[in-house]
């Protein structure tokens, strides 16, 4: 209700004054009466019992809110105090939000015959959770197997994970479980009252174990009487184990065992790519013998024979009947191939052979029976002499090892010795030998004239020469002479190696390499003197010290600038002799050097005046111009 007091003041002056009493007197009791009911009404009280059911919800879901006030609606607000109402319910009635985020409501009591609200709200909160969400999971996890153990106990992180209320995770195979050689996939699922997720990672164990395995023991059996090998041999079982997984197993045993060991390897393999191996050994002995020689192969051409001719070598043996087939195999000595002659029945046996280069040889033969059996001998020895011109020369001294003489094998001194040995134009080879061994009374000379047996060259710088002498005037001894060349090879120096022996009794008398064989090179370095090997065109060319041939000349003049003396060095592949000649920047010759030996030096005593030369080295169609000064 209005009252416009104002607007009935202001009309007194209308009326007359009875009127204005009678009307004034209206109003004033129709306002009485309305102030009586407005003071008589109150405002309602905040809304009792708020509740939410339920109280919290998952996102997207709903909840009834629920006030008692009664006579009253129930208004309900987000805010605690003004803003706008989202909604109205009546008293212990349901109203449906579907909150998107956790919040608080507000009940207000509303009165709608008097059109007043309750002064203060209840507030009733509302939890809105999040459904599960995993984030992160382990790596794949890949490890090796634990010892004796088809698998492994495996540990790995926990899985990361978001959700309210916060998730359980649930793995189906738990970190620290026994995972089994392979790979498992780990399912993990994180739950919580709003749902579940579920993410997975490989767990991979590897077997990284090999099988283990024993062989059966070895077998040693003798075959019967005329057998040459066995078969259908019962090799047993091997012990085998593993950590897991099948285990194939296999050998590599032939069918047949012929006489001799026989290693049989027995291999253990996993289904997961491992094996393991061990041997078996299977002795298969034969009741026949060995073949034995009666004599010693015998060479068509005896002992000697000229580089490029060809010799035959014939060979016996023993052995029991039925021992065959046999087989030959003849080992030239010279580097080239073996002949092999095979399925022979009876016991004699040739083989042809040209020996290229000159030198002394053993050639072996071994011959093996049916039953593996087998026996060796040679040939001491095939001497292959040189042609041509082709001879070596030696002089000078040396002191023999201890040992050398086999009557005094503890006497040692000065030995003086000269030597040559090349071939007659009539064939053959001649020469002499001498050697004076003054602290053993030991004088060694050839006959005279001497026809040496032979003159083998080998490597260029090796000659090897046999013959005959006598002891102090006397006797008939036997002597082989080794001498190695250093202008041809510097790195094996001028040695050599004399041998003498009593050709009546086969004795040796004087040995510097005492039980070695005929055809070694010689050891002991002479201590002076010299020793050249002259050989053909074919093997002219000089070996540097690290076996290179050298080509052409090379010279070289030392110190440089010279004082009172230069000394010239002069390499060659040539024997010819060296010239050198001195010039003055003017081209005049001033000096004219001896002749040198190639593979030598010279000292030459500079007496001409200080200042600039030349030196000119010249050896046949080879010259060399070097430059030097004179301090």
């Amino acid at each position: 209700m209005n009252l416009n007091f104002y607007n009935i003041t202001t009309n007194l002056t209308k009326f007359n004054s009875q009127g204005i009493k009678a009307v004034l007197s209206t109003f004033l009791l129709l306002a009485l009466i309305s102030c009586s009911s407005l003071f008589a009404q109150i405002a309602p009280s905040a809304p009792t019992n708020v509740t939410a059911t339920p109280s919290a919800v998952c996102s997207g879901s709903s909840t009834n809110l629920k006030a008692i006030s009664a006579g009253n609606q129930i208004r309900w607000y987000v805010d605690a105090t003004g803003g706008s109402f989202i909604g109205v319910s009546n008293s212990g009635a349901n109203l449906s939000v579907s909150p998107t985020e956790s919040k608080t409501y507000y009940a207000e009591s509303y009165n709608s015959t008097s059109g007043l609200s309750s002064p203060t709200r209840t507030a009733i909160a509302v939890s809105v959770n999040i459904p599960p969400q995993i984030t992160s999971v382990p790596a794949n996890v890949s490890q090796n197997n634990q010892a004796g153990r088809c698998g492994a106990t495996v540990f790995y992180p926990e899985v990361t994970v978001t959700g309210i209320p916060y998730p359980s995770v649930i793995y189906s195979n738990p970190s620290g479980s026994d995972f089994e050689i392979g790979t498992t996939t780990v399912l993990t699922t994180a739950v919580n009252t709003c749902g579940s997720s579920s993410l997975s990672f490989d767990v991979t164990v590897n077997d990284n174990e090999s099988p283990t395995i024993i062989t059966p023991p070895s077998i040693n059996i003798t075959a019967p009487a005329g057998a040459s090998s066995l078969s259908n041999v019962d090799l047993g079982s091997p012990t085998v184990t593993d950590n897991c997984g099948s285990v194939s197993i296999s050998n590599n045993a032939p069918s047949v065992f012929y006489g001799g060991t026989t290693i049989v390897t027995w291999i253990a393999s996993d289904n997961h790519g491992h094996s393991a191996s061990a041997t078996q050994s299977v002795i298969v002995t034969l009741s026949n013998t060995a073949p034995t020689f009666s004599v010693s192969p015998t060479s068509s051409v005896g002992n000697t024979m000229a580089t490029g001719s060809t010799t035959t070598l014939s060979i016996s043996w023993n052995d029991e009947n039925g021992g065959g087939p046999y087989t030959v195999e003849f080992d030239w000595n010279d580097g080239s191939a073996h002949t092999i002659v095979s399925g022979i029945s009876s016991h004699n046996a040739t083989a042809s052979h040209t020996y290229t280069a000159s030198g002394v040889y053993e050639p072996t033969v071994k011959v093996t029976d049916g039953g593996g059996l087998y026996a060796t001998t040679s040939l001491q020895y095939l001497a292959v002499y040189v042609t041509g011109n082709q001879f070596a020369t030696g002089g000078g001294f040396f002191y023999p090892p201890a040992g050398s003489l086999t009557s005094n094998p503890s006497l040692t001194g000065k030995v003086n010795f000269g030597s040559n040995c090349k071939p007659k134009n009539t064939g053959g080879f001649q020469g002499e030998m001498e050697l004076n061994f003054q602290a053993a009374n030991l004088k060694f000379k050839t006959s005279a004239p001497t026809d040496w047996e032979y003159l083998a060259i080998s490597g260029c710088y090796l000659a090897i020469f046999r013959g005959s002498g006598t002891i102090n005037g006397a006797g008939n001894y036997g002597i082989l002479v080794s001498q190695t060349d250093k202008d041809r090879v510097p790195s094996v120096a001028n040695r050599m190696r004399v041998k003498i022996w009593d050709k009546s009794t086969g004795n040796v008398i004087f040995d510097t390499q005492q039980g070695a064989s005929d055809n070694e090179a010689p050891t002991l370095t002479i201590s002076n003197g010299s020793i050249q090997v002259h050989v053909l065109n074919g093997c002219t060319a000089r070996l540097d010290e690290n076996g290179i041939p050298m080509e052409g000349l090379e010279a070289s003049v030392y110190p440089n600038p010279v004082n009172s003396n230069m000394i010239i060095d002069v390499q060659s592949s040539s024997d010819e002799i060296v010239h050198a000649e001195v010039y003055d920047m003017l081209g005049k010759l001033i000096y004219k050097v001896p002749e040198i030996t190639p593979n030598s030096t010279l000292t030459v005593q500079c007496d001409f005046p200080v200042g600039v030369y030349f030196l000119r080295i010249t050896q046949g169609e080879n010259s060399q111009m070097m430059k030097f000064a004179k301090e």
